[in-house]
This record gives C-alpha cells, structure tokens and sequence, in this order.
C-alpha cells in the first residue's frame, strides 16, 4: 500500500475503526492475490467487502484519495 493511502486509511481506523475492519494487506501476502482475482483488480487496488463478506466495492490502482477511500467507508457503513 502506498504511503498516501495507508495515511488515509490510518485516520479513517482511528475514527470508524469500531463499526469498519480495515486491513492494509501487501499484494503476494496471505491470500491476497485470490482476493484481488476474485474482485477483478488489474493488480492492486481497494477490495471492500460486507460483514458477511460479501463484495461492495472495489478501487483500481492508486487513482484515489482521501475522498473516495472516505466513500467507500460510507457504502459501507450504510450496508450496515
């Protein structure tokens, strides 16, 4: 993960860390390369899945910000 959005990601789990899991995986550890298969990413990118683990969203690349990560956690907070 790049240094820009593992900031991002950072501030977000200090401030919705309590009703969101975030993981900062590094592509080629644990089961990371299936995931990023079964999500369709080109390589590497944002993979947020429900609770039940079922898949939300997904963000190719490196071509976000605080911004999107930010509304990736609202979909998410909104599947409840």
């Amino acid at each position: 993960m790049c240094a820009k959005i593992k900031v991002i990601v950072n501030d977000l789990k200090k401030t919705k860390g309590d009703k969101v899991k975030f993981q900062n995986v590094l592509v080629g550890s644990g089961k990371s390369t299936e995931e990023i298969k079964k999500a369709k990413l080109k390589g590497h990118g944002i993979i947020a899945n429900d609770k039940d683990g079922k898949l939300v969203q997904t963000i190719d690349g490196h071509r976000y910000g605080k911004k999107e990560v930010e509304a990736v956690v609202t979909k998410l907070l909104a599947k409840g």
